[in-house]
């Protein structure tokens, strides 16, 4: 199994199947959906099992590499995640994605989690060019990807239809090269 990543306050871990009540007290709360894409609400219980479980796999196989993440505070409290999804061997491009506990939201958790995954994706995963998206109505979001040093790419209008009405998104990159840049 893949090795737990570190920052200066965080702790990312791959997902396990006995993190599943830590992970469910997140993201069955009301604020996660409102800001999330993908995120039902309420999020079936044992709907969750199954995500476990396909991330586990996902990040075995090299699909995928999502990450829960911890404080070094408190290190048993699942707060949130941040990982790689959509990943492209091919074309080595990936998009990394993220969420944090709404009461754990303004402490700069999701940036410092964030700027460790696009670490590895460029150095561990040999990718070339990492995206993020977000919903334009979710602007504390997006300056997590800009903190991370992503940059405004575009804005697609009515990407998406959540809770009965179009959702724009905005999309954000950074290439190796400017991060590499960034980081000197």
């Amino acid at each position: 199994m893949p090795t737990i990543a570190e920052t200066e306050r965080l702790w990312l871990k791959p997902y396990r199947m006995n993190m599943a009540d830590g992970v469910y007290e997140v993201v069955r709360k009301q604020e996660i959906a409102d800001t999330m894409l993908m995120i039902p609400h309420p999020y079936p219980r044992k709907q969750l099992e199954g995500w476990l479980d396909y991330v586990q796999k996902s990040f075995e196989v090299g699909h995928a590499f999502e990450y829960a993440v911890f404080t070094k505070e408190q290190p048993a409290r699942y707060i949130g995640n941040c990982g790689l999804v959509s990943l492209s061997k091919a074309h080595r491009s990936g998009e990394i994605g993220y969420f944090i506990d709404p009461g754990e939201w303004g402490q700069g958790y999701a940036t410092e989690a964030c700027r460790k995954v696009i670490d590895i994706a460029f150095a561990e995963h040999g990718l070339n060019r990492l995206f993020g998206r977000c919903l334009v109505r979710n602007p504390a979001s997006r300056r997590v990807l800009e903190k991370a040093g992503m940059v405004f790419e575009g804005r697609f209008k009515q990407e998406f239809f959540m809770d009965g009405a179009f959702e724009d998104v905005d999309y954000l990159a950074i290439l190796k090269s400017e991060y590499a840049v960034s980081r000197d």
